[in-house]
């Protein structure tokens, strides 16, 4: 039986063009037989294989993905037919295994893009909403169909809520209709749009972007972003006590120092023309 994730790493090169330890990861849910719908066995493999991800310092991009022609079609519909019946205790276990997995999403070190297409319903959406940002293939399907079997997008709601503005949020989650990706960007859920043509050229180049930043700095933001999400009283000083730190650190020294010296950073890294981010189907 293959693994239900896999995972896939990108070599990364240095400014004079040599192979680097650092590395782009790809996170791809396997089980295109069943349309990549996730159950707890799922969820335990993606919790696990992030927390390996977020422990490794080299690793300066996670891209969500997943094999097959569709992302996902969220939750496996027989397993929560099976923790519908063994009770309410048991149900919230599950619902919190979802929840812990959306917040290992959010708060990973690194920068997370998600690459959605064809399929993307349910819980799904969830996995989207929690990435950093998203791209999909112009073909892709979007669906909170929740309420087509009489559920709610609970444990989803509180991520949907920072991505979506809230009067599609509404529409899409009341009616349980499917939308496309012009919808899906136009509400604010994804960012980009590619063909298959596309989006490895996309990637490669989105991923450059990310990879001339300081990773330190991308740390030390999602830090700050969710702290400012958070509407935390401490919001204030934070800010400022963090750009503050951010500034008398190493790599902030580099990043000024480099500006005014006119040299690329240390921690500048490129993803050579020739691989390919994209997961084929």
């Amino acid at each position: 039986m293959s693994d239900p994730v896999i995972v896939q790493y990108t070599p990364l090169q240095s400014t004079d063009g040599e192979e680097s330890n650092d590395k782009i990861a790809s996170i791809c849910i396997n089980r295109p037989g069943s349309a990549n719908a996730f159950s707890g066995e799922i969820l335990v493999a993606i919790a696990k294989t992030l927390e390996v991800i977020a422990k490794d310092p080299h690793v300066r991009l996670l891209l969500f993905q997943s094999v097959g022609k569709h992302f996902s079609a969220g939750a496996d519909l027989n397993w929560m037919k099976e923790s519908a019946q063994l009770g309410y205790e048991h149900n919230v276990k599950e619902a919190q295994k979802l929840t812990a997995m959306f917040e290992q999403i959010c708060a990973m070190p690194m920068p997370t893009i998600a690459v959605a297409k064809g399929a993307v319903y349910g819980g799904a959406v969830g996995i989207i909403a929690c990435c950093d940002y998203s791209v999909a293939l112009d073909n892709t399907r979007f669906c909170l169909s929740e309420a087509r079997v009489g559920l709610i997008p609970a444990v989803i709601l509180p991520y949907l809520s920072r991505k979506m503005k809230p009067s599609s949020l509404r529409r899409f989650t009341l009616s349980a209709q499917v939308f496309n990706a012009e919808q899906a960007k136009s509400c604010g859920l994804i960012e980009e749009i590619q063909t298959v043509e596309t989006i490895n050229e996309w990637l490669i180049g989105e991923a450059n972007h990310i990879l001339a930043a300081s990773p330190e700095a991308q740390v030390a933001y999602k830090i700050l972003q969710d702290t400012v999400n958070s509407h935390s009283n401490a919001q204030i000083d934070e800010t400022a006590q963090s750009i503050a730190k951010i500034r008398a650190t190493p790599m902030g020294q580099e990043g000024l120092g480099s500006f005014f010296e006119k040299r690329k950073p240390i921690w500048v890294r490129s993803v050579a023309p020739s691989e390919s981010l994209f997961m084929v189907p």
